[in-house]
Protein backbone atom coordinates (compact mmCIF):
# COMPACT_ATOMS: atom_id res chain seq x y z
CA UNK A 1 0.00 0.00 0.00
CA UNK A 2 2.75 2.10 1.01
CA UNK A 3 4.30 1.92 -2.86
CA UNK A 4 1.22 2.91 -3.97
CA UNK A 5 0.65 5.89 -2.08
CA UNK A 6 4.54 6.79 -2.78
CA UNK A 7 3.85 6.25 -6.58
CA UNK A 8 0.83 8.26 -6.68
CA UNK A 9 2.18 11.74 -4.71
CA UNK A 10 5.29 11.20 -7.37
CA UNK A 11 2.42 11.33 -9.99
CA UNK A 12 1.27 14.50 -8.47
CA UNK A 13 4.20 16.40 -7.74
CA UNK A 14 5.35 15.94 -11.50
CA UNK A 15 1.95 16.71 -13.64
CA UNK A 16 2.10 19.96 -10.98
CA UNK A 17 5.74 20.35 -12.28
CA UNK A 18 4.45 20.30 -15.81
CA UNK A 19 1.55 22.43 -15.32
CA UNK A 20 3.41 25.40 -13.28
CA UNK A 21 6.28 25.41 -16.13
CA UNK A 22 3.22 25.49 -18.51
CA UNK A 23 1.03 28.37 -16.91
CA UNK A 24 4.78 30.18 -15.98
CA UNK A 25 5.75 30.34 -20.03
CA UNK A 26 2.37 30.17 -21.38
CA UNK A 27 1.52 33.69 -23.18
CA UNK A 28 5.31 34.94 -22.53
CA UNK A 29 5.68 35.32 -26.35
CA UNK A 30 8.10 37.64 -27.24
CA UNK A 31 9.71 39.39 -30.77
CA UNK A 32 12.80 41.49 -31.66
CA UNK A 33 12.32 44.36 -34.07
CA UNK A 34 13.81 42.32 -36.75
CA UNK A 35 11.60 39.13 -35.94
CA UNK A 36 8.62 41.26 -36.37
CA UNK A 37 10.26 42.99 -39.42
CA UNK A 38 10.29 39.33 -41.49
CA UNK A 39 6.81 38.63 -39.83
CA UNK A 40 5.79 41.61 -41.93
CA UNK A 41 7.66 40.94 -44.60
CA UNK A 42 6.35 37.54 -45.01
CA UNK A 43 2.34 38.62 -45.07
CA UNK A 44 2.45 42.13 -46.54
CA UNK A 45 2.35 44.29 -44.22
CA UNK A 46 2.65 47.78 -44.92
CA UNK A 47 3.05 50.56 -43.14
CA UNK A 48 -0.25 52.11 -43.60
CA UNK A 49 -1.38 48.59 -42.03
CA UNK A 50 0.80 49.69 -39.21
CA UNK A 51 -0.58 53.20 -39.01
CA UNK A 52 -4.36 52.03 -38.93
CA UNK A 53 -3.72 49.00 -36.00
CA UNK A 54 -2.27 52.01 -34.10
CA UNK A 55 -4.57 54.51 -34.81
CA UNK A 56 -2.40 56.96 -36.91
CA UNK A 57 -5.04 56.84 -39.59
CA UNK A 58 -8.28 58.64 -40.31
CA UNK A 59 -11.61 56.75 -39.29
CA UNK A 60 -13.03 55.37 -42.81
CA UNK A 61 -16.14 56.57 -42.06
CA UNK A 62 -14.43 60.69 -41.65
CA UNK A 63 -16.44 63.16 -44.11
CA UNK A 64 -19.47 60.90 -44.03
CA UNK A 65 -22.96 61.47 -42.52
CA UNK A 66 -21.75 59.20 -39.42
CA UNK A 67 -19.13 61.04 -38.53
CA UNK A 68 -20.68 64.25 -38.16
CA UNK A 69 -22.76 66.17 -35.25
CA UNK A 70 -25.89 65.75 -36.64
CA UNK A 71 -28.66 63.49 -34.93
CA UNK A 72 -29.02 60.61 -37.58
CA UNK A 73 -32.02 58.34 -37.62
CA UNK A 74 -31.95 54.88 -39.55
CA UNK A 75 -35.11 52.94 -40.17
CA UNK A 76 -35.98 49.80 -42.08
CA UNK A 77 -37.67 52.27 -44.87
CA UNK A 78 -36.35 55.70 -44.60
CA UNK A 79 -39.42 57.34 -43.27
CA UNK A 80 -39.41 58.57 -39.72
CA UNK A 81 -41.54 56.47 -36.91
CA UNK A 82 -44.71 58.82 -36.59
CA UNK A 83 -43.79 61.18 -33.47
CA UNK A 84 -40.76 61.85 -33.90
CA UNK A 85 -40.38 65.49 -35.28
CA UNK A 86 -37.12 66.56 -37.33
CA UNK A 87 -35.36 68.96 -35.74
CA UNK A 88 -35.95 67.95 -32.79
CA UNK A 89 -36.08 63.94 -32.63
CA UNK A 90 -33.33 63.73 -35.82
CA UNK A 91 -31.83 66.37 -38.40
CA UNK A 92 -31.34 63.13 -40.98
CA UNK A 93 -33.42 60.18 -41.04
CA UNK A 94 -32.16 57.01 -43.88
CA UNK A 95 -32.88 53.22 -44.80
CA UNK A 96 -30.73 50.92 -43.65
CA UNK A 97 -30.09 50.27 -47.24
CA UNK A 98 -28.60 54.01 -47.88
CA UNK A 99 -27.28 53.26 -44.48
CA UNK A 100 -25.18 50.23 -46.10
CA UNK A 101 -24.45 51.83 -49.67
CA UNK A 102 -22.51 55.04 -47.28
CA UNK A 103 -20.50 52.42 -45.22
CA UNK A 104 -19.23 50.24 -48.08
CA UNK A 105 -18.51 53.26 -50.41
CA UNK A 106 -16.86 54.62 -47.57
CA UNK A 107 -14.56 51.60 -46.97
CA UNK A 108 -14.21 50.94 -50.93
CA UNK A 109 -12.60 54.69 -50.94
CA UNK A 110 -10.16 54.08 -47.73
CA UNK A 111 -9.10 51.01 -49.67
CA UNK A 112 -8.08 52.65 -52.65
CA UNK A 113 -6.82 55.86 -50.34
CA UNK A 114 -4.71 53.77 -47.91
CA UNK A 115 -4.53 50.13 -49.12
CA UNK A 116 -6.35 49.25 -45.97
CA UNK A 117 -9.35 46.89 -45.09
CA UNK A 118 -11.22 48.57 -42.02
CA UNK A 119 -13.36 45.68 -42.23
CA UNK A 120 -10.45 43.47 -42.25
CA UNK A 121 -7.68 44.80 -40.78
CA UNK A 122 -4.17 42.57 -41.45
CA UNK A 123 -2.90 42.54 -37.93
CA UNK A 124 -3.65 41.95 -34.07
CA UNK A 125 -2.34 43.57 -30.80
CA UNK A 126 -1.21 40.88 -28.45
CA UNK A 127 0.99 41.39 -25.27
CA UNK A 128 1.93 45.12 -26.65
CA UNK A 129 3.07 43.50 -30.35
CA UNK A 130 1.28 44.18 -33.65
CA UNK A 131 1.29 40.71 -35.06
CA UNK A 132 -0.01 39.28 -38.43
CA UNK A 133 -3.43 37.65 -38.08
CA UNK A 134 -1.34 34.46 -39.55
CA UNK A 135 0.71 34.75 -36.83
CA UNK A 136 -1.86 34.86 -33.84
CA UNK A 137 -3.55 32.25 -35.28
CA UNK A 138 -0.66 30.02 -35.37
CA UNK A 139 0.35 30.59 -31.80
CA UNK A 140 -2.90 29.91 -30.37
CA UNK A 141 -2.96 26.74 -32.68
CA UNK A 142 0.07 25.82 -30.82
CA UNK A 143 -1.41 26.61 -27.95
CA UNK A 144 1.58 29.09 -26.85
CA UNK A 145 -1.51 32.31 -26.27
CA UNK A 146 -5.10 32.47 -25.09
CA UNK A 147 -6.60 35.19 -26.03
CA UNK A 148 -9.44 36.90 -23.94
CA UNK A 149 -12.67 38.43 -24.90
Amino acid sequence: MSKIKTTIIIAIACIAAILGVYYEYHNQVSYTDEELKVLYQKYNITENDLKFARGELPNYLEGTIFQSNSRLLVTETGEPPEGLKEGVDYDVVMSEQEMSRIIKEAETAYIEKYGVDPANPKLDSYNGYLLPKEEVDRLMFLNLITLKE
